[in-house]
């Protein structure tokens, strides 16, 4: 487990990682779920990350605290920890996720191999998800693997990589330098 402690202290919100080791995820392929969880199937998945409150979270009555994404991977996707319902803007569900302050530890999922990050606004606002005047969120970023990345296969360059060239690619370059001129030595 990776836990994202909340904690809030003079109207403000902080977010940190209960262990920051834990703060990179690997996700592991699903398949062969039934029910809600089928959404799963397909896809490598992973629900280590758990929203967690660090000690005593105090706010104002009919508030909430409230998690919307600011940025990341169009691939990933989100799901409630308990029906797996879609949620944070997958499927078209609502962007605001109301958070009840207990352990939770909701489900990501992604089709796409590769390397996913996503960052978070949480907040406290009022019961229609508004931000509450003279509160300040916190923010913090996610990350997951899924699947070998060069990283793992001992890549260590930094630069961008390109993508092998296709057998029609060759054949073009082979005969490109077929109608070279050669050097000649003397």
């Amino acid at each position: 487990m990776s836990h994202l402690l909340v904690s809030v202290f003079e109207q403000r919100v902080f977010l940190s990682f209960e262990s920051p080791s834990m703060s990179v995820v690997t996700m592991q392929d699903g398949d062969g779920f039934g029910g809600p969880a089928s959404v799963l199937n397909g896809a490598g998945y992973n629900a280590q990350f758990g929203w967690l409150a660090n000690g005593f979270v105090s706010i104002p009555s009919g508030s909430g605290v409230f998690v919307r994404e600011i940025g990341g991977s169009p691939w990933l996707d989100v799901y409630s920890e308990s029906g797996f319902r879609p949620i944070l803007g997958t499927d078209g569900s609502d962007e605001l996720w109301r958070w009840n302050g207990a352990m939770t530890h909701n489900w990501y999922a992604t089709q796409v191999r590769g390397t996913h990050r996503v960052a978070y606004e949480v907040f406290v606002g009022d019961a229609d998800g508004n931000p509450l005047d003279g509160w300040t969120g916190g923010t913090i970023a996610l990350e997951f693997r899924y699947g070998r990345t060069l990283r793992t296969l001992g890549v260590q360059r930094a630069g961008s990589v390109a993508p092998v060239p296709g057998a029609g690619s060759l054949a073009v370059l082979g005969v490109a330098l077929l109608g070279m001129p050669r050097r000649r030595r003397s």
